[in-house]
């Protein structure tokens, strides 16, 4: 007689699902959903806001889950779709308004004249006033510049060294500011990188521009850049998110990395925020500024 052995139903992909979007571990609720034979069963229970929150980690693993990422987001979007979601606000980044992002200058660098690599970005971000409560919207930027083969962290920024994550990914400002908010002025002002987005002046939208330039060769270039409510009534809520870098090489030529597209900040982000937080708790010595000031937690 020959026994068949049962598989409990927390080790099966449904079982896995289902513990998975409890504890809210969105990247374990994508791959095994992609296991199960009949995906679409496990999306209808979910909110609005967890089938945001599975699009994203779909968006995150699509090179793991090939094919079947792609069926997942079409699925996702469906189930969007059928609670009330319009068509126009089903892709991830637009629920709270139009997320645009335009690559201006990509320019290798050359050692034999001694010239620099250079990235240009700009990030723009219209709200829709119908679904944001938001006096003033801005941008909070992580940046993880590292040895591409190593993964040893090469910022040259002493504070942004001490504020890292174990993945080597910080809140991108300078040393000296005490700003979190990315180009953003210390008395809280714009500056040719930031134009934040103000409720007094609602047609005008939040604008980020960015450059990146060296040329320190066979580095990894890796940025998440976050629209988030400065102040008001959303105050630390991420209304969209563009994640972006590119790789040098030993010749310093640029290969970029496509821009993407997610709702809510990655779990590494989260962590480089509150290690700003930390770090603008901690003594004036081990501080971005002497007047470091915190940054919102985010929801």
């Amino acid at each position: 007689m020959r026994l068949q052995l049962q598989t409990p139903e927390a080790e099966r992909p449904a079982g896995v699902f289902d513990d998975a979007v409890k504890s809210g571990d969105w990247a374990t609720a994508a791959t095994s959903l992609a296991k199960l034979a009949v995906p679409t069963t496990k999306l209808h229970p979910l909110t609005r806001d967890q089938l945001r929150l599975l699009q994203d980690a779909v968006i995150r693993a699509r090179a793991l889950l090939g094919g079947v990422g792609r069926v997942l987001q079409i699925a996702i979007a469906v189930e969007l779709q059928g609670k009330g979601v319009p068509a126009a606000k089903i892709a991830a980044g637009t629920a709270f308004g139009k997320l645009e992002t335009k690559v201006d200058e990509k320019i290798d660098g050359d050692k034999a004249i001694g010239s620099w690599y250079t990235y240009k970005i700009k990030i723009v971000f219209t709200p829709d006033l119908a679904v944001v409560d938001a006096e003033e919207i801005a941008f909070i930027q992580t940046v993880r510049l590292v040895e591409t083969t190593s993964g040893c962290n090469t910022d040259p920024e002493q504070t942004n060294q001490k504020r890292q994550t174990p993945s080597a990914t910080s809140v991108d400002r300078r040393s000296g500011k005490k700003q979190g908010w990315y180009g953003m002025k210390d008395d809280a002002t714009g500056s040719t990188q930031l134009s934040a987005w103000k409720k007094s002046a609602p047609a005008l939208p939040a604008t980020m521009r960015d450059c990146s330039s060296w040329n320190q060769p066979n580095t990894t270039w890796q940025f998440e850049t976050m629209v988030v409510c400065r102040c008001g009534a959303d105050a630390g809520k991420v209304y969209g998110v563009v994640t972006w870098g590119f790789t040098v090489d030993a010749d310093l030529k640029l290969t970029e990395q496509t821009p993407t597209v997610t709702n809510k900040q990655s779990t590494e982000a989260t962590a480089a925020v509150q290690n700003w937080n930390n770090q603008a708790a901690s003594s004036a010595s081990d501080r971005n500024a002497p007047s470091q000031l915190s940054l919102p937690a985010l929801s």
